[in-house]
């Protein structure tokens, strides 16, 4: 037990010696370790003394360097400063200008503004001057105009009174300058008095005669320029063609049982002669084709265009004619009796003895209606594109209807006006008082202009296919061709004059104030 008791107190002893040591040795590497540690921070602090004292030194450099920035902060601020100051100074005196300068240009833009405006009244003044200028001048050319133009109208009725005085030379110089000064201001060259004198001095009228009957109508054929055919009352068709101023006629047919009354030239070629006593010839290259004979005893009065068809038309009756077949198709009874016929609006229209006219639309369905004036209507003519119509009456007045005027009365015949022609404002007329009238149908006040004047019944006239001739036929059996061409007449004139007005002459017909001129090269 005792042994087993020492060994443990030994063991114990070694394990506490053992720990003595290894606390003991423990203890030292502590003391060791520290000793190290604090070597290191001796070296650290050391270290860091020598940084702090080169960190003073920097710190103290820096302060320097701080102090000479602040020092030249201080001289630049005070430099800014005064540039500032100078700036400011330099700002004011740039406001200063500035506003001097908008005073300038508000006073220059004041100063551009009443120049513009005393250049438009200026401008205006100038304009309201060139105005009354303007104003002047036309008042003086109006004047001048309406004194030429009453000058031209009073040498032309001289002219016609110096031409039945027999001064034709003189007459034929007055009414040539008449149309010059008509023409070179604007005139009308339908003015009576400057047209009469130009029918009147140009002497175009001729006459030739041809038949020993009445002439009862004459036609030119279509497209044929000098070729014409006419028919009388003494069973004569004759044709005739212009052969410069003279006129070749050759007769077609002849039989004085026959008492022909109307000539229809159809656009085929075909020529319809309406005789009095009920019968159509029908006549192609200048010989007689055939005869037609409507069934009925009426009198017959002439043929006109119905559609593609034609008409016949009597004093009771009217009948269906083909003329390319050239037969008779029907035949119908009127309730009254027709004493003449012509056209209006593209249709026969037809006039009879009560007063009434009735309008031929189809052969079926005819229109009728009283005339709108009192009379027998021996004529009647009429204008789609003036909207003018014309009645003829027994009794020589022409009344006239237009698209402003109702009932214009023109009084110019003396006895039965016996045909009426418009062409454009142009209305022509023929009476038994042997008289062809040209009336302009434009103007305020509408007067007669007589184209030429013959001493027999005129029954009938017609225009050239040009419109540059009209002619007519009478009673006699004469042939009257004159021209109703304003250029032409002209043309003729200017060739019979035979020398220049005199001084004298001039100042006396025309004033000492226009201007002298020739009228004739010379």
């Amino acid at each position: 037990m005792k042994k087993q008791f020492d060994n443990k107190t030994l063991a114990s002893a070694a394990v506490l010696l053992a720990g003595v040591g290894i606390g003991a040795y423990l203890g030292y590497d502590y003391l060791s370790q520290k000793n190290l540690e604090l070597q290191q921070q001796l070296e650290i602090l050391t270290k860091e003394e020598q940084r702090s004292a080169v960190m003073q030194r920097v710190n103290a450099q820096m302060e320097e360097i701080a102090n000479e920035e602040r020092r030249i902060s201080d001289e630049q601020r005070e430099a800014a400063e005064e540039q500032t100051k100078v700036a400011e100074q330099e700002r004011q005196n740039a406001e200063q200008q500035r506003h001097k300068a908008e005073e300038e240009r508000q006073n220059a833009l004041i100063a551009e503004q009443k120049a513009i405006e005393a250049s438009r009244v200026a401008k205006n003044q100038q304009a309201i001057a060139e105005q009354e200028r303007a104003q002047a001048e036309y008042s003086k050319r109006v004047a001048d105009t309406l004194s030429f133009i009453t000058l031209a109208r009073s040498m032309g009725a001289m002219a016609t009174n110096q031409l039945q005085a027999g001064n034709s030379n003189l007459a034929n110089m007055l009414a040539y300058m008449s149309y010059q000064l008509t023409v070179r201001y604007d005139g009308d060259i339908y003015y009576p008095a400057i047209y009469q004198a130009l029918v009147a001095t140009s002497q175009s009228k001729q006459t030739w005669n041809k038949h020993k009957g009445a002439i009862s109508n004459v036609e030119f054929y279509p497209g044929q320029a000098v070729k014409s055919i006419s028919a009388s009352t003494y069973g004569e068709v004759m044709n005739h063609t212009m052969n410069g101023n003279d006129i070749e006629s050759k007769t077609i047919f002849r039989d004085n049982h026959y008492d022909f009354r109307d000539v229809f030239v159809h656009s085929n070629g075909n020529v319809f002669v309406t005789a009095r006593n009920g019968q159509v010839h029908i006549f192609k290259d200048d010989k007689l084709v055939t005869t037609l004979t409507p069934n009925t005893q009426d009198k017959l009065l002439g043929c006109t265009n119905l559609g593609n068809q034609m008409v016949c038309i009597g004093e009771r009756t009217i009948s269906l004619i083909d003329p390319n077949a050239k037969t008779i198709l029907d035949t119908k009874s009127l309730e009254s009796r027709i004493t003449t016929f012509s056209r209006y609006d593209n249709c026969p229209i037809l006039f009879d003895n009560q007063g009434k006219q009735h309008i031929i639309k189809s052969f079926n369905h005819i229109e009728s209606s009283r005339i709108p004036f009192n009379g027998q209507v021996t004529a009647f003519a009429s204008s789609k594109n003036t909207k003018m119509v014309a009645y003829g009456m027994q009794d020589g007045t022409i009344y006239l209807n237009t698209a402003k005027m109702k009932g214009i009365k023109l009084v110019g015949h003396r006895s039965r006006v016996t045909k009426i022609k418009i062409n454009g404002w142009r209305i022509y007329s023929s009476s038994y008082d042997g008289n062809l009238i040209l009336w302009m149908g434009d103007q305020e006040k509408i007067e007669p202009i007589t184209l030429f004047t013959i001493n027999s019944w005129i029954l009938d006239f017609t225009f050239d296919n040009k419109k540059n001739n009209i002619w007519a036929g009478d009673q006699r059996g004469n042939l009257t061709q004159a021209y109703i061409s304003v250029p032409i007449m002209v043309g003729k004139l200017k060739g019979k004059l035979k020398r220049n007005f005199t001084r004298d002459e001039w100042d006396y017909y025309i004033g000492n104030n226009v201007p002298y001129e020739n009228i004739i090269d010379k």
